[in-house]
């Protein structure tokens, strides 16, 4: 059995792991929410229901993570160990990590982060996104299985003492594999990129790769009104006028790319 003691050793200290079986998948969802509104402030964790088409079927996740400057968010299925793995797990975070999001996915996290339809779209089209699936327990086999598809497994359990005080545990950490630093415009007169005055990039030169997966070092100079990103030799391959994305993997790598859709 595990057991925490919290503070000195008293009545009421002692809380005791609960019977990670006996919750239904409502109740667990519950206190996987409040785990994640808690233990990740930066983000807005909210109830997700919005269909992904895949093989001719659709699914549904539970809920969503999403970072508070919208630059990636997580898909996130609540799932209890007791569940099949192949028949009925896999299928579904497969969907969420290969297949293609459906209209209601927009309506659903506009309403839900109260937001534009239009900044909701860009979210879901266009932002990086991450799969991650929270177990009741662990299982050797599920984090094989779902790491293979570059899915993430996280663990709640729920610990109650004496006194009928409840402590959840979160067991591992969310990886951001990519974020969108932004969109910015392609000025061909100065050969720079226009962005927000806010992007995330210090001042100076960078490594990017363009849209042509071709490495070169641009200038990075921000401005009052914008923040310019510069190639310094040579032309882009980047008609004038032309919208980009700017994404920052895990790595810190940056790279260009047109918008198109996950």
């Amino acid at each position: 059995m595990r057991t925490i003691l919290v503070n000195e050793c008293a009545p009421g200290s002692l809380y005791q792991l609960t019977d990670p079986d006996v919750p239904n998948e409502m109740e667990f969802q519950s206190w996987v929410a409040k785990a994640l509104a808690c233990v990740y402030p930066r983000y807005q964790c909210l109830l997700f229901e919005g269909s992904f088409g895949y093989d001719e079927r659709s699914y549904r996740p539970d809920l969503a993570l999403v970072a508070r400057d919208f630059s990636h968010w997580f898909v996130i299925e609540v799932e209890l160990v007791s569940h099949s793995l192949e028949k009925h797990v896999l299928p579904q975070v497969r969907a969420f990590r290969y297949g293609t999001p459906a209209l209601d996915c927009v309506s659903l996290l506009a309403r839900e982060l109260g937001v534009p339809s239009e900044q909701a779209h860009t979210l879901v089209e266009f932002v990086p996104r991450a799969v991650v699936v929270i177990a009741n327990k662990r299982d050797p086999r599920w984090e094989i299985a779902l790491g293979s598809h570059n899915i993430q497994l996280l663990a709640v359990s729920v610990f109650r003492s004496e006194k009928g005080v409840d402590a959840v545990e979160l067991d591992g950490t969310l990886e951001v594999f990519a974020e969108s630093l932004g969109f910015g415009i392609y000025s061909a007169l100065d050969r720079s990129l226009r962005f927000h005055r806010m992007l995330r990039l210090p001042a100076g030169p960078v490594q990017i790769n363009d849209p042509d997966s071709v490495l070169a070092f641009w200038t990075v100079t921000p401005a009052d009104d914008a923040t310019w990103v510069t190639k310094d030799i040579g032309v882009p391959g980047i008609e004038d006028g032309t919208h980009v994305q700017l994404i920052r993997t895990v790595e810190g790598r940056l790279s260009l790319r047109r918008p198109r859709p996950n």
